[in-house]
């Protein structure tokens, strides 16, 4: 093979291994379109390496007389951030913020008001995936206080 066959065959490689990539986005909370699709509408709100902290809870609650416990993330956005969180929320009053995670949306609440303290919860019945997450954040927080 020639030079330039090798060089002609490495451009198309490249091509190719472009064109065929993924572009994920950011974990985080982004605004959703209207039901039922979740589909992602904007620019992110908070991604995971805006978090300050998180915490994973067990919730009871009773619904009908059956006690029903869930796991969730409890969680609140870097003290840097929290302006842009309440001016955010404020803005989707009425509107769907979801939490996005492996580009699947996970949990996408109403807002119904201005959060002003960069709190956040994430629900899912998805015991397993709930504690996978929580491991993942809880990483990524980690090693954003290192840097």
């Amino acid at each position: 093979m020639n030079r330039q066959s090798i060089i002609a065959f490495l451009m198309v490689l490249l091509l190719i291994l472009c064109a065929c990539s993924s572009h994920r986005k950011a974990d985080g909370w982004y605004p959703v379109a209207d039901y039922p699709d979740n589909s992602i509408v904007g620019k992110p709100l908070a991604t995971v390496k805006d978090f300050e902290r998180v915490t994973i809870i067990r919730d009871t609650f009773i619904i009908e007389s059956d006690t029903v416990s869930q796991l969730l993330i409890q969680g609140r956005v870097k003290p840097g951030k929290r302006q842009q969180w309440a001016d955010g929320t404020e803005r989707l009053i009425g509107k769907r913020l979801g939490f996005l995670y492996n580009d699947s949306v996970i949990t996408a609440p109403q807002i119904n008001a201005r959060i002003e303290s960069g709190s956040f919860q994430i629900n899912s019945p998805d015991t397993t995936l709930i504690k996978r997450l929580y491991n993942s954040i809880s990483q990524i927080i980690k090693n954003n206080g290192n840097e």
